[in-house]
């Protein structure tokens, strides 16, 4: 007879039980001051500056995606400058149905709202996820590189380099064997 014979099933009895843990609710996060205001983060500032193009995508979650992809590119040609500006022109124009015109009203459009909103943001999307769900709701994360930490500005290196310098000849076997 074996140690589990009293109970049926595989997870046991289903008679009540009592609960014997106490459900304490934590005390909730106390508000920030004014003076203390939390900075927003670079999703809150994406999905600020691409208000816009999610407009336009309503409540289809894949024109959603896909306009949050149309906004990140915009944002990270807008912090790499003009060629890169001109390459999303160009990958822009190629979407079924687009036209110069609205490709270039676009990209003009959301590359001053980048400059007016967050002038002095230089962090680079890497990657972004956005999930729907009914139960938790909608989940946007980002992930992003600063280009220019501050602090680190470019300079001038030839203080570092040193010019004219060249690296000794390694030995030959001739002079090795003598």
């Amino acid at each position: 007879m074996s140690q589990f014979s009293r109970q049926s099933g595989a997870f046991g009895s289903n008679k009540p039980r009592p609960i014997q843990r106490a459900f304490i609710t934590s005390k909730p996060k106390e508000d920030l001051s004014p003076t203390q205001s939390k900075e927003p983060t670079i999703a809150d500032k994406l999905i600020i500056y691409a208000q816009p193009v999610l407009e336009q995508a309503g409540n289809n979650h894949t024109a959603a995606k896909g306009a949050m992809n149309i906004a990140v590119l915009i944002w990270n040609a807008a912090i790499e400058g003009e060629a890169k500006i001109a390459q999303a022109k160009q990958r822009l124009s190629q979407l079924p149905g687009a036209t110069p015109e609205q490709t270039e009203e676009l990209v003009s459009t959301m590359v001053a709202r980048k400059s007016e909103l967050y002038p002095k943001e230089n962090l680079l999307v890497t990657n972004f996820v956005l999930k729907f769900s009914h139960r938790r709701g909608t989940r946007f994360q980002v992930s992003a590189v600063n280009i220019n930490p501050e602090g680190i500005q470019k300079s001038d290196l030839s203080d570092i380099v040193k010019v004219g310098y060249e690296p000794q000849a390694a030995p030959t076997d001739a002079k090795a064997k003598a």
